[in-house]
């Protein structure tokens, strides 16, 4: 009967969404339908059939605007890749702050030197800049999920 047509339909403006987000929001269109197709069918005093829901249908919209109401759900794999990103951001930052500070460093030395040999790079910078990172991104994620803060 209809719910071919329902279905149908409910496939269409789920279909980009996630599996929880896809059972909860076609429990709730499919109530939706029927809800407002008996609705429409007291009013017009006629049984429901696919001509009313296909009017109900018609009537909340096509798939693409619905499915446009609910905000996507982000899957572990988004979340992680979203992790990822930022981290490779702050990486990148952390590099060119640490690269430009280096070459400040060298200018100086050489101006108010006359030399560059004062500057060395060994395993103890390494270290130090590679804490310094970790204390950079340990904020951060402290920061993203908002341990320690107030509500």
């Amino acid at each position: 009967m209809y719910n071919n047509l329902i279905k149908e339909y409910i496939n269409k403006v789920t279909k980009d969404m996630g599996s929880n987000q896809r059972k909860e929001v076609s429990k709730e269109l499919e109530t939706h339908i029927l809800d407002s197709a008996e609705a429409l069918a007291v009013e017009k005093n006629v049984d429901i059939d696919e001509a009313i829901i296909h009017e109900v249908i018609t009537r909340m919209g096509s798939p693409e605007e619905v499915a446009a109401m609910y905000s996507p759900e982000k899957t572990f794999s988004d979340k992680v890749v979203d992790q990822l990103k930022e981290i490779w951001r702050i990486t990148v930052h952390f590099i060119i702050i640490v690269t430009i500070v280096w070459i400040v460093l060298f200018i100086a030395f050489w101006i108010y030197f006359g030399r560059t040999d004062y500057i060395e790079f060994n395993m103890f910078t390494l270290l130090i800049m590679i804490i310094i990172y970790l204390v950079i991104i340990a904020f951060h994620m402290v920061k993203k999920l908002k341990i320690f803060s107030q509500h």
